[in-house]
C-alpha cells in the first residue's frame, strides 16, 4: 500500500487543489496490480492450481529441482518430427511451417509473448502474426479438450432396480 500512496493517484490534487471523484477507486487499482506484481511466481494461480518453486520440499529431503533433469527438452524436435506426446503431434499438423517456427521459438523461450517469438521465427509483422498464431493454437488446443471430453466415458449415476 506504501507503495501505491507513492503512486500518481493524487495528481489531481496538485494541480486542481482537489482530488476527483475517482481517486480513490486511481488508488485501490494501483494497489492491486501493485500487489499483484509483488507476489512471488511460486505463490500465483495458474488455471489449473498452483506453480511452485523448485525448492518446494517433498520431504525426505527431496525438492522438485532434484526430481527435475535438467538436460531434458521436452519440445526438441526428434529425428522423425514425431513427438511421443500424439496431442502435440496433433496440433503441431494443424499449422503451417512458418507458425510451428513461432511456437518453437515460444517454447525455447526465444521470446516471452507469442509476437517475440515470431519475430524471432523471422516474420514480417510480429505482432499481427504472433496474435495470429496465438489464437489458432488456443483455438486447436480446445478443439482436442472438446473432442477429448466427448471420447471419455460418461459417468451414469447407477440406477436401482
Amino acid at each position: 500500500m506504501a507503495t501505491a500512496l507513492l503512486g500518481d493517484w493524487c495528481d489531481p490534487l496538485f494541480r486542481a487543489g482537489q482530488l476527483s471523484n475517482t481517486a480513490l477507486g486511481a488508488l485501490k487499482a494501483e494497489a492491486r496490480t501493485l500487489h499483484r506484481q509483488m507476489v512471488p511466481t511460486w505463490r500465483r494461480r495458474t488455471v489449473h492450481g498452483r506453480v511452485l518453486s523448485l525448492d518446494a520440499g517433498l520431504g525426505d529431503g527431496l525438492s522438485l529441482h532434484d526430481l527435475v533433469a535438467a538436460d531434458v527438452s521436452y519440445l526438441e524436435l526428434p529425428m522423425d518430427g514425431v513427438f511421443d506426446d500424439e496431442r502435440l503431434n496433433i496440433l503441431l499438423r494443424g499449422l503451417t511451417p512458418t507458425e510451428q517456427a513461432v511456437v518453437f521459438a515460444y517454447a525455447e523461450d526465444q521470446g516471452t509473448t507469442c509476437a517475440e517469438a515470431a519475430a524471432a521465427a523471422g516474420a514480417t509483422d510480429p505482432d499481427a502474426f504472433g496474435e495470429r498464431v496465438r489464437r489458432k493454437v488456443k483455438r486447436l488446443a480446445a478443439e482436442q479438450h472438446r473432442r477429448a471430453a466427448l471420447l471419455a466415458p460418461q459417468h451414469t449415476p447407477a440406477t436401482k432396480p
